[in-house]
């Protein structure tokens, strides 16, 4: 395609075309990279640690306070994001390389393409797994369990326990890592709805981490995550071939979906529009770092907003996915994948891949994949793999 178009152009348009192909070549790059490209990042960034005051700052919270034992903001942070959006590249393309893919293997799966399929949502599973119960942990110690009145209450939120703000920068390096992940993906019929979500969730972290709304943060976090632990556990059963269990499991992720990103989720809206009044006075106050505004009231609402739109037109996926499983079906994806395709999924040791496969949990690509974020639509994937 670059090339037809380079052929076709001259002058500031061919200039643009050899722009574009340079991108698409530091694309293909980073592809074909996945486990080689972060540990060279990471070994520099080791390296630097100990040559060059300052490198620290890649690996260790900044902005802390040895009085009080709490964290403010600040521009420093975005040194560990970087680090962990090449930690969670290098840590995805290991474990679903080196330890899942063998698992299913011994598990008697045959099929590349399942393999592929089984570690994506293996790798998803363990990280939902992880930080969801990490982020519960963080809520069980603070004021706001359970109570959003604490929300509010004592705002700005200026300092912050240490744990919260590694979740934070951590979850935000996940995020950004995301939108690499669904681009070296073959593209899906709801990728601009998977990107709008991915933007979404991006500018909230940002925004609310920047803007001292780090308590609603957090439990809307844990408000998403628990639905992604179950939908990619339920995947998994289902290409092991425990249909019936994959059924069951499907079902818990449907209940749980409900509970938590419409009621859960519709009442921190609530909280929003109209508690947080009662105990926040709006205004626009940088100095003392309070930025609770009306403006900044109805910038968040807006995107909250936004993000359950999305959850609605995903519950509608899932509903159908319910409807073929009431009718004696079982929650599956009934597309069969070409000679081809499988061909293409040759992996091997030592070699790092750009998933793609077309098994799930749903029918005529209509599935709801909440990685990530988030969607629940099926990745329909080709498995190229190449050699770092």
């Amino acid at each position: 395609m670059l090339k037809t178009i380079s052929l076709q152009t001259d002058g500031a348009n061919k200039k643009a075309a050899k722009k574009i192909t340079f991108l698409v070549e530091i694309a293909n790059y980073l592809v074909n990279h996945q486990i080689g490209f972060p540990i060279r990042v990471l070994a520099f960034l080791i390296l630097a640690y100990f040559i060059f005051p300052g490198a620290e700052k890649f690996f260790f919270l900044q902005h802390g306070d040895p009085k009080t034992g709490l964290y403010k903001k600040g521009k420093d942070d975005v040194y560990l994001i970087f680090t962990w959006i090449a930690l969670f590249t290098f840590l995805r393309a290991v474990i679903m390389e080196y330890i899942l893919i063998p698992i299913v293997k011994l598990g008697g799966i045959k099929k590349v393409s399942q393999q592929t399929r089984f570690a994506e949502q293996g790798w998803s599973f363990l990280y939902y797994s992880i930080f969801w119960t990490l982020g519960m942990y963080i809520m069980s110690k603070s004021p706001y369990w359970f109570d959003t009145a604490y929300f509010w209450k004592g705002y700005p939120h200026v300092e912050m326990p240490g744990l919260l703000k590694w979740y934070y920068l951590v979850q935000l390096a996940f995020w950004f890592q995301q939108v690499f992940v669904i681009n070296i993906e073959k593209r899906r019929k709801d990728y601009v709805e998977m990107l709008a979500h991915h933007a979404i969730t991006i500018l909230l972290i940002c925004s609310s981490y920047s803007m001292n709304w780090t308590r609603i943060g957090n439990a809307i976090l844990c408000v998403m995550d628990f639905a992604d632990i179950l939908l990619p556990f339920a995947k998994m059963l289902k290409y092991c071939g425990f249909n019936t269990l994959c059924d069951v499991v499907f079902g818990f992720f449907m209940i749980s979906w409900v509970v938590t990103r419409h009621f859960f989720f519709g009442y921190i809206i609530y909280s929003t529009m109209f508690e947080s009044t009662q105990f926040v006075e709006l205004k626009w106050d940088p100095e003392e770092e309070h930025f609770y505004s009306r403006k900044t009231q109805i910038f968040f609402v807006t995107l909250f907003l936004l993000l359950q739109a999305l959850i609605y037109f995903w519950f509608y996926l899932i509903c159908r996915v319910a409807y073929r499983v009431i009718m004696g079906d079982n929650a599956h994806d009934n597309r069969s994948e070409s000679e081809h395709e499988e061909a293409e999924a040759n992996i091997n040791p030592g070699q790092v891949y750009d998933s793609t496969s077309e098994d799930d949990l749903n029918t005529d690509n209509e599935d709801v994949n909440s990685e990530s974020s988030s969607s629940q639509n099926e990745v329909v994937k080709d498995c190229k793999l190449k050699k770092n």
